[in-house]
């Protein structure tokens, strides 16, 4: 592969609430294993039925925010994003995949391998699962858009990577 990437074209998928530097550390280690990167971003009725609904920022916002920042760090030009509404995202079906970049959190892993077997089923090869660690606050615990909405605030100086 041409100028040092892994994969021509990796997904990575999620609900990207309050943009976090957790986030922008999973899509910065996509940009650098890829030269595509595919964001699927969870739509509203995808999560209508989440308890904290009425917390989460609406679609266009989350949508905003991603671009904005991928504007500003990254190259706009080997991204694209796209809404999902289910948890497979469309990863069971995308012939161009070539890996599935995933949180260290279980049930999203679980998730990864559950697409992979549908990809079978679908007549597809398997992708890759690449595993990145959650980024971690001082106290151990993920950095998460849950933390952000019950109002804990985050400083870059109390982030591990």
């Amino acid at each position: 592969m041409s100028d040092g990437w892994q994969y021509n074209k990796v997904v990575f998928a999620g609900t990207f609430d309050h943009l976090h530097e957790g986030h922008k550390h999973i899509i910065r280690t996509s940009f650098r294993l890829s030269k595509t990167v595919a964001l699927g971003l969870t739509t509203d009725k995808m999560l209508e039925y989440k308890s904290d609904r009425k917390l989460i920022q609406p679609y266009d916002v989350r949508h905003a925010e991603l671009m904005k920042f991928i504007k500003a760090e990254l190259d706009i030009e080997r991204v694209s994003i796209f809404p999902i509404e289910t948890t497979e995202g469309g990863a069971d079906k995308m012939k161009d995949l070539e890996a599935l970049i995933v949180s260290d959190e279980i049930g999203v892993v679980q998730n990864a391998f559950d697409i992979n077997q549908k990809r079978v089923d679908n007549g597809l090869k398997r992708f890759h699962i690449i595993v990145i660690p959650r980024v971690r606050t001082d106290d151990g615990r993920p950095l998460s858009s849950s933390r952000i909405r019950r109002g804990e605030i985050f400083h870059e100086d109390e982030l591990i990577y």
